[in-house]
């Protein structure tokens, strides 16, 4: 019985609180050599996971942008077929912004598979306003 034991309410305390802190950082350590925590939520994309989800996003932008630029000439032109039609691509317009800012915020989140969901339906829309754009008046 030579071992030395705390003598103290206030020792035996630290004393666990230690135990607890050491088997805690055990765990984030371990943890992190299997790949990450996963307790922490998804895990992290990779290398070209990463560069999928940019060169996603790049083209979902360049889309939004060329939608934008031919809903802009048509509706300088003229040649919307009608109100109606000016008032949809509109809302289509606004509607991929925001999900462009959520694909950003996915990728950030390092959420690849909402990512390529996200920029798939900005693709989709930007397709239908560039066709749209493109008929004219009756």
């Amino acid at each position: 019985m030579n071992e030395k034991l705390p003598n103290n309410r206030l020792e035996k305390d630290i004393h666990v609180l230690l135990s607890y802190l050491n088997y805690l950082l055990f765990i984030l350590i371990a943890s992190w050599g299997v790949g990450g925590a996963p307790a922490l939520g998804a895990s992290p994309m990779s290398i070209q996971e990463q560069e999928e989800a940019r060169d996603l996003i790049y083209q979902s932008s360049q889309a939004t942008e060329q939608a934008w630029e031919e809903f802009h000439a048509a509706a300088i032109g003229g040649t919307l077929a009608s109100p109606a039609v000016q008032s949809n691509i509109e809302r289509q317009l606004h509607e991929t912004r925001a999900l462009l800012m959520e694909a950003r915020k996915a990728e950030r989140a390092n959420q690849f598979d909402l990512v390529k969901s996200l920029t798939e339906k900005i693709i989709q829309i930007t397709q239908n306003i560039v066709q749209a754009s493109r008929e004219k008046k009756q």
